[in-house]
């Protein structure tokens, strides 16, 4: 489980800076800059994953 926190924390913050951040006219919505945002989030996500999962597979082999 705490291999998914750390990619689940990235993703929320992509999506609070993503609501904060201005739009142009008529795309100021909030559901309209939370659809925009996955585009964000989601290879952050998967990134930070990745990141996370090597970086527990190096942890565990190491103690042997």
């Amino acid at each position: 489980m705490k291999k998914w926190l750390i990619p689940i924390g990235a993703y929320l913050v992509v999506c609070i800076i993503v609501v904060f951040l201005p739009a142009s006219e008529g795309h100021d919505v909030l559901g309209w800059k939370l659809f925009v945002g996955q585009f964000y989030a989601i290879p952050i996500m998967i990134i930070t994953a990745l990141v996370t999962y090597f970086f527990s597979k190096s942890d565990t082999t190491a103690k042997f």
